[in-house]
């Protein structure tokens, strides 16, 4: 039974290090995000439909005779404007599951060597022990609240956005379709 009891020590002392170095680079990442989320925000304040004019300017250029076409030309528009917005949103919830978990892991791993330092007296240890292990959750914490909050905003803009463009695109369709019917 002891050997089992250390080969599972050892298993989780070989994860700390990978663990640790994935929390410094998550939150590298959560920081990086943050600041283009940031950009993105300020653009938004100073004109809020900046993120879809590209796209409405594309669905205006991209009538095709056929109304069906168009149709299609419009819904692809707004397809490629959603997914953008979803690999963003994507992003940051990995964040969300990924640091809380990565700090867990970070956690318990230097308490099991605390409870080690512990039953051999040794106070210093298990000092430093508690210190890296409570650093691990507040940081795993921290990545994963600042990616909530971002994804959370990007949700609403990507419904906003969505809501906009689709509206554009029924403008655009009926006016073709206009267009098409004076025609004929």
């Amino acid at each position: 039974m002891q050997t089992i009891d250390r080969f599972l020590y050892l298993l989780s002392t070989f994860f700390y290090i990978p663990v640790v170095v994935g929390l410094i680079f998550l939150l590298l990442f959560i920081l990086f995000q943050f600041g283009q989320f940031l950009a993105v925000a300020y653009k938004r304040l100073r004109d809020k439909h900046s993120t879809t004019t590209a796209y409405i300017a594309r669905m205006q250029q991209g009538s095709a005779p056929d109304p069906a076409k168009t149709e299609i030309a419009l819904r692809v528009l707004i397809h490629q404007q959603q997914h953008r917005n979803a690999r963003k949103i994507q992003a940051a919830r990995y964040c969300v599951k990924i640091g809380p978990t990565a700090g867990l892991i970070g956690t318990l791993t230097p308490m099991a060597k605390a409870l080690a330092g512990l039953s051999q007296g040794d106070l210093t240890s298990l000092a430093g022990q508690m210190i890296t292990a409570f650093s691990t959750t507040v940081l795993g914490l921290i990545i994963g609240g600042i990616g909530y909050s971002i994804a959370h905003v990007r949700i609403k803009w990507q419904q906003a956005d969505r809501y906009r463009l689709e509206l554009e695109a029924e403008h655009i369709y009926q006016n073709h379709s206009l267009k098409q019917n004076e025609v004929s």
